[in-house]
């Protein structure tokens, strides 16, 4: 019908008086705006054919300029009540406050073998675990106004360090028994000013950390603020944390029992960038976390060698500085990478743990280069580190379960590589080798090989991932 149309219009000549010339022009007008009002009320691709259609009559000569603004403009206040109408009549209805609602997620499909030895047995014993594996999460964001906006995401997986579900990991065959929903994350986000933001509830990191200290999937509970300031090519960020990182149910218990205090994290990073060129820049962003309390589970001491005494937090205030020089020009943006990690009581650390010799195993650094972007169809990125941690140095509950399966006395490499097919379907293809870094201390007992059927003393760890990545 449309090409019916736009060919006898464009096939018709009009001749004769000017009687006839006004009534072909009005006539065209009538039938081009209820044509267009027509095609407008359907939305999608209508409203550009009426468009089109409106610059094919003028310049045929069927419509004067100023009729064919007047169409225009009335198409363009019919499509506006259009949408209006649709937006009254639409099943999915939010409140009148709710200014905006961003809707994405994820799905993940994972091939991934692990493996390691047990140092203390000797004899070549591997542990091993071939898994399929999936990760799903989705969440929005809801804008009330632009000083005001929440955050809301849901994500398989009961660990705050993963998200992901093994295939047959339940009663089976095919039970749901670990196949659960559960909230990620949920926060509120005031920004009254450009320099300035305040977040509250379980909230993305804000902080700038790498996998050296932080596994990436971590979303901390509480308070967060960040000031930025920039000025020429330079650009200074500040953000502040406090998270509490374990209740104490019993602060005062009846009785005598013994008080417990609830154990938070308070951290200060202080960040810096520089454009010293239109293609190169530099940024550090030295962060220091501090510790107070020990909660109900995390009370410590820190020894390493059972599950039960692998999770202290007890003598930790860690300061840790990330750094990257960044390369954007040429035909692949090029990063180079780093952090570098202390705990400035890592001496007490390990006279609790009752091995002051090691006083110096206080420290913890990582060293990478990343080529390419990784972000749109066609493009691809390579990323290879070098990590290396001491035993007292980190804490153990916050390093990524990955690179070197939750553990800390720990050095090797990490290589990951991805490929984008398209805009939202991607591959990633991860590989970790790392071994025990001082042979007479342990590695921790926890990570998928430790437990009471693994073991405290990881060696020759091997991880392997093959990823298929869907956004959506």
């Amino acid at each position: 019908m449309q090409k019916s149309i736009a060919a006898r219009i464009g096939t018709t000549r009009v001749r004769g008086s000017g009687f006839v010339s006004a009534v072909a022009r009005w006539t065209g007008l009538v039938l081009a705006c209820s044509w267009c009002v027509a095609r407008a009320g359907s939305g999608g691709p209508g409203d550009s054919e009426a468009m089109l259609l409106l610059d094919l009559l003028e310049r045929k000569g069927i419509l004067t300029r100023q009729e064919a603004e007047q169409a225009r403009t009335e198409l363009a206040s019919r499509r506006t009540v259009s949408l209006e109408e649709f937006a009254r009549q639409s099943k999915v209805q939010f409140s009148r406050w709710v200014d905006r609602v961003d809707f994405s997620g994820d799905a993940r499909l994972r091939f991934e073998h692990r493996s390691g030895e047990n140092g203390q047995a000797g004899g070549g014993d591997r542990l091993e675990m071939n898994r399929w594996r999936y990760r799903l999460r989705a969440g929005a964001q809801i804008e009330f106004s632009e000083q005001l906006r929440a955050g809301v995401q849901f994500q398989s997986g009961t660990s705050g360090r993963s998200g992901n579900v093994t295939f047959g990991g339940d009663s089976g065959p095919w039970g749901r028994g670990d196949d659960g929903v559960y909230l990620n994350q949920l926060y509120l986000r005031w920004t009254p000013v450009s320099w300035f933001g305040a977040t509250a509830g379980r909230q993305p990191n804000p902080f700038q950390v790498t996998s050296l200290v932080w596994d990436p999937d971590l979303q901390p509970e509480g308070l967060s603020e960040t000031f930025r300031y920039a000025r020429g090519g330079w650009e200074w960020t500040v953000t502040l944390g406090q998270f509490l990182y374990d209740e104490a149910p019993r602060d005062n218990p009846f009785g005598g029992g013994p008080a417990e205090a609830d154990a938070y994290l308070f951290m200060q990073q202080v960040g810096l960038r520089y454009r010293f060129h239109a293609n190169w820049s530099a940024a550090v962003s030295p962060l220091l976390h501090v510790y107070s309390g020990g909660g109900d589970s995390f009370r410590g001491p820190f020894v390493g060698t059972t599950p039960a005494n692998s999770v202290g937090i007890n003598d930790l205030m860690v300061l840790e500085v990330p750094w990257e020089l960044r390369y954007s020009g040429g035909p692949w943006p090029v990063r180079v990478y780093g952090d570098f990690a202390v705990n400035l009581q890592g001496q007490e650390r390990a006279r609790a743990a009752g091995t002051p010799r090691y006083e110096d195993e206080k420290y913890g650094w990582l060293a990478g280069v990343e080529v390419g972007s990784g972000r749109r169809k066609g493009e691809w990125r390579i990323r290879a580190a070098y990590q290396w941690s001491g035993l007292y140095a980190l804490d153990p509950n916050l390093v990524d379960t990955d690179a070197f399966d939750s553990r800390v006395n720990m050095r090797g490499v990490i290589v990951e590589g991805t490929y984008l097919f398209t805009d939202f379907l991607q591959m990633n293809l991860t590989y970790a080798h790392g071994e025990r870094n001082r042979k007479a201390l342990p590695t921790g007992a926890v990570g998928d090989l430790g437990g009471t059927a693994g073991t405290a003393y990881l060696d020759d760890y091997r991880l392997f991932q093959a990823d298929l990545n869907l956004r959506f």
